[in-house]
């Protein structure tokens, strides 16, 4: 049942980023656009995710998501998933706004997907010790060093000619992290009531 609940998941959050690909308002509608949360438009916290720059950008975001359904996400439970989305996505768009204050815009699902990463393999690390899991999060961190060694500015150069934020993926990842604290908190003080 959780695995078919995964799927569901997976292909509902896919067809979320697919049905703005093909409005073509969507970008500069929906993306994370400093001047306009400043001006109210507060939805773009959530909607930026589900915008990409082109075709390729879209394809690598579903290609992170299918990897992380397939190998990360392990039982965990719909109503979980959905907190964690949700905490990644506001997460990335709250620090984005707190901690880069020159950054002017930022679109995609890749900040959302660190957040899931490290949730995910987290979750699953904590309930089966199993070394995989911590090899994905000794992998995540890598990544995260790496990119970090590589960032200029806001942008750590390209791929095929589109920028790339990677502080985003390390606030993505932070999300995660924290949304896994607090829900280990909540079960610790349901295991102890």
């Amino acid at each position: 049942m959780l695995k078919m609940q995964r799927w569901l998941f997976c292909g509902a959050l896919s067809l979320a980023v697919l049905l703005p690909f093909c409005w073509p308002l969507a970008l500069p509608s929906l993306q994370w656009q400093r001047e306009a949360l400043a001006n109210g438009q507060y939805w773009r916290m959530l909607t930026a995710h589900l915008v990409h720059l082109d075709a390729h950008h879209l394809l690598l975001n579903l290609f992170g998501l299918l990897l992380i359904c397939e190998l990360l996400w392990d039982d965990l439970a719909i109503g979980y998933a959905l907190t964690l989305l949700l905490a990644s996505a506001l997460g990335v768009s709250l620090l984005l706004w707190i901690y880069q204050p020159q950054l002017r815009w930022y679109a995609g699902l890749s900040g959302v997907l660190h957040g899931m990463w490290a949730g995910c393999a987290g979750a699953a690390l904590l309930r089966k010790k199993n070394l995989f899991y911590l090899g994905a999060l000794l992998f995540l961190a890598a990544k995260l060093v790496y990119e970090s060694g590589l960032q200029t500015g806001n942008v750590a150069g390209n791929i095929s000619g589109m920028p790339v934020v990677p502080v985003a993926h390390l606030y993505g990842a932070l999300s995660g992290l924290v949304w896994l604290a607090l829900r280990q908190l909540q079960q610790a003080r349901r295991d102890f009531d």
